[in-house]
């Protein structure tokens, strides 16, 4: 006899990430993960925590770390939240903001588990096609305003910066909360976290993961009016925040100076990557996040993508209808993006 599930998994296609190898030697160039290290300082800071007192429970409120946060960027600790990664805030924003069978809105293709989350929650998910050169429809910004939506900025997989004027005209029609995940923010030219003060129903997200090269550790914070910020807090899980995530993320902050080094380097190298490849015939669109999405000219996507795993080179492939001729590549060190370079050349 077959136990009965949820019939959420009717419909259902779970979220496949980037691939992660488990043979060595793999330059991985799939996932966006940041190829320089945390400060030293950090890791020291980790090292120091891992002792006897871990027997302990943390934080449950991460008071210590939503202050950190909230001081750097100019809030209050009551307007920060803090979680296991962007994507569990995104969960508790869908859960907090909505209820069983709403509508939520968001742009297409971009985030895949926008979708997915509200399948989970037994939300009606709906697609918003963005325009050929990934940027926000007008339908997006004017249909549609009596219920949640989420967008990416910068997005994901093109990279495209929406411009904040936009995001202000979406939150200004909306009755409903906007959620607008910046995870790739700290590589742009602008954001929009000046929009929370200004929009009682804006949620802005974040993470460690990008730029301050902490994706293992899982530590995501939005910013919020105190009112949105109070009901994120009802609902997480207990401790939803580890000791040494607390840790990492307060004593990341104190050298925010390194990071955003590492996010200029990491800016140049984007680029260096983007020249490079449209001098090999390329189509590679404007990006202002870690990575570049880009349409070979010489061979199909997909057979650029299995040649280069071959070399072990990792890149990522979205095998959909919308994006099965384009390629998306994380920005990696100069070394790493030097070998790519000289793999697609001899696939020519």
């Amino acid at each position: 006899m077959k136990v009965p599930l949820n019939r959420i998994f009717e419909k259902l296609s779970p979220y496949v990430p980037g691939e992660q190898p488990s043979e060595e030697n793999f330059i991985k160039l799939n996932t966006n993960e940041n190829p320089f290290p945390p400060p030293g300082k950090v890791l020291g800071a980790i090292k120091k925590k891992i002792d006897g007192s871990i027997r302990r429970y943390p934080d449950p409120v991460a008071k210590n770390l939503r202050k950190t946060i909230g001081k750097h960027y100019g809030f209050n600790a009551e307007w920060v939240f803090v979680g296991n990664g962007s994507d569990e805030i995104l969960r508790l924003c869908l859960t907090a903001f909505s209820s069983e069978k709403d509508s939520i809105v968001f742009p297409y293709p971009s985030y895949p588990l926008y979708e997915i989350l509200s399948t989970i929650l037994d939300r009606k998910p709906i697609r918003i096609n963005l325009k050929s050169d990934f940027s926000i429809p007008e339908d997006f910004i004017h249909r549609y305003t009596d219920c949640m939506k989420i967008i990416a900025n910068p997005d994901s997989p093109s990279g495209y910066f929406h411009p904040v004027s936009q995001i202000r005209e979406i939150a200004k029609k909306l009755r409903h909360v906007l959620v607008i995940d910046e995870a790739y923010v700290d590589f742009a030219e602008n954001n929009c976290l000046g929009l929370v003060r200004k929009f009682e129903n804006i949620i802005v997200v974040r993470t460690f993961s990008k730029s301050f090269s902490l994706a293992g550790l899982r530590i995501g914070y939005c910013f919020g009016n105190p009112y949105l910020i109070s009901a994120l807090l009802k609902i997480k899980d207990s401790y939803n925040i580890n000791v040494i995530s607390q840790i990492a993320g307060i004593e990341a902050i104190k050298h925010y100076n390194s990071v955003k080094e590492n996010c200029r380097k990491i800016i140049n190298n984007r680029l260096y990557l983007g020249k490079e490849l449209e001098k090999m015939g390329f189509y590679v669109f404007p990006s202002s996040a870690n990575f570049i999405l880009v349409k070979p000219s010489h061979m199909k996507a997909k057979n650029l993508y299995e040649m280069l795993k071959n070399k072990k080179i990792l890149v990522r492939y979205f095998n959909t209808s919308e994006l099965k001729d384009y390629l998306r590549i994380t920005v990696g060190s100069m070394k790493e993006i030097r070998t790519l370079i000289s793999a697609i050349k001899k696939s020519l």
